[in-house]
Parts: C-alpha cells; structure tokens; sequence
C-alpha cells in the first residue's frame, strides 16, 4: 500500500461529475450569452432554454472515493473496501459549494492502494440549491408578478417541480440582483413516458459536457443506504412517491481516463465543473416570460502525477 502526501484541499476553480440526468429534460440548451436584444432561445423538445453557470451550488456530501471497478448499492462492504480508496469522508454530510474559488476539504489520512482506478463514487443527499443569476442585454419579464428588468435572478423557490402559470423561479429586476438560492430534490429518476423503462430509483446516462463524456450510474438510496423500492402510485398519468425515506444518491462514474496510481505518484488532482449547469427557461409561447429554472448536471474528473 502507499500511503500519499497530496492535496488536502480542493480548490474548485473549475470543474468536471456527469450528473446530467438530473436535468428535467434531455435538451441541450445554448448558452444565455449568446442571446442578443429581444432574442429567445430556439425551441428545442418543445423547450425553450438557455445555459448559464450558477453562482453557488451547494449538496451535502459523504463520501468522494476512487474505486477499481463499480460501485452499486448491493456491492458488500468488504468488495468496496478492496476496490476503493476514499479521499473525502462524513457520516452526517457535510453542505459543499462546488462553485469556483470554494474549497472542499479531504480526509486528513488519506491511503492509496497502488493499481489501476477505473470510476469514481459519490453519495450525497437528494437535496441540493443553487444560486442562478443573468444579465441579459435587455429587459425581460418573469412570469406572474415577479418583475421586469435585465437583472434576473433565482428567489427561493423549490424548483423540484413546474412554476404553475402564476409564479417563477425566478425575478427579474432592473437594476441588480438579489439572489436566492433555489431548491432541489432529486428523490426520483427516469422519464414515465419511457413505459416499462421507467425507473424511479436508478438510471444510467452517458452525456457530454464541456467535451468530457463518462458513462454514469445513479441510483437513490433509503436512510440505510439500501436501494429505494416501491413506494408508486400514479394521479392524472404522472409518478407520484408516497410514504418513503429517499435520502441520497449515489453515482459511480466511469472516468474517462483511468487513474493510474503507481509508487511515483506524488499527486492526486480532483475537479468539478459547474460550468453551464443551470438552465433559465422561457416560456414556450410568446410573450416568451422566464419562468422556470432546471439544474443541468456536472461531471468529476480524477488524474494523478
């Protein structure tokens, strides 16, 4: 075994953790910059979206690990001991801001068994908020009575499901912003339109973001981090979860290049990208209002020196 002398903290200047899935729709939404005066987004799948970076993205995490081969949620404690090798650590989670420029804090012994490491793993909980704001060239209204102005900012609102036609996620303003982070939780996956694919507990995706693509699996876990089952019933054709106790995600990564650890390495970088990960969406029709705010995923990307 070598034990390493590597960083102890990462400072997350930029990033790269493929949790693309978590996006309520599969649109590829542009880049909010690109929109000049009285320009929308195009309509994608019947969306109307553009991409910007949070100022602040906050999960509770528990644990950030390198492993030689897949987690999932029936992997025994025994195999996952062998296989991994854990940088980052917390039995009751601890809220990190993935943004740039926050630091996320390591385990202080950190030992890393020499091989070949294939995926990482991360657990967190299904909560999640982010602070989205945008300057557009100019005005735009919020949807309801929730101002006009070119400044338009997230205000608080939980976004784990559609504004009605009254509200927004969001509030625009004239002259500045005053942003609150917006709230998420992510105790379901899956699209109910796929039928017999349709999953609530588990999905697996393969996106590209930022040019890095890295297949992933998530999973949502119970309180005793056994996989969640059952708890389904259907009201109007849409999944509705009943009694349960969904409490984290787990996400085992392919790493899109495998992390050799060998007895020169003296290094470990780690990075999160959040670039690009929060869409603002418009509303379809004209008179085209912001109205809605979606958290688009981020990938981890583990190398070592």
């Amino acid at each position: 075994m070598k034990n390493l002398n590597i960083l102890k903290t990462i400072t997350l200047f930029f990033a790269i953790i493929l949790i693309q899935v978590f996006s309520t729709t599969g649109v590829q939404a542009a880049n909010c910059s690109e929109l000049g005066s009285g320009e929308v987004p195009s309509e994608v799948e019947e969306e109307r979206q553009c991409a910007t970076s949070p100022t602040s993205l906050v999960f509770k995490i528990y644990e950030l690990s390198l492993c030689k081969t897949a987690i999932t949620p029936t992997t025994s404690a025994a195999d996952k001991a062998e296989s991994c090798s854990t940088v980052f650590e917390s039995s009751t989670g601890q809220d990190i801001d993935l943004s740039p420029g926050k630091v996320f804090p390591l385990k202080s012994d950190i030992s890393i068994t020499e091989g070949t490491y294939t995926n990482g793993l991360l657990k967190m909980h299904v909560t999640q908020s982010m602070k989205t704001q945008f300057q557009f060239p100019d005005s735009r209204t919020a949807n309801g009575s929730n101002g006009s102005g070119a400044y338009c900012f997230s205000n608080g609102s939980d976004i784990s499901t559609d504004p009605n036609a009254s509200e927004s996620h969001f509030t625009c303003h004239s002259s500045a912003f005053s942003t609150v982070a917006n709230t998420n939780t992510f105790n379901q996956f899956g699209d109910p339109n796929s039928g017999t694919n349709f999953q609530m507990n588990q999905e697996s995706v393969s996106n590209t973001l930022n040019g890095v693509s890295a297949p992933t699996n998530l999973y949502i876990l119970d309180s005793d981090s056994t996989q969640s089952t059952g708890d389904i019933s259907y009201s109007g054709g849409e999944p509705v979860l009943g009694s349960n106790d969904r409490t984290f995600i787990l996400a085992d990564q392919t790493l899109s290049s495998p992390v050799n650890i060998d007895s020169s390495t003296s290094t470990i970088d780690i990075q999160f990208n959040i670039t690009g990960s929060s869409s603002i969406i418009f509303e379809r029709f004209s008179p085209h209002d912001v109205i809605a705010n979606t958290f688009n995923g981020l990938i981890f990307i583990f190398s070592a020196s």
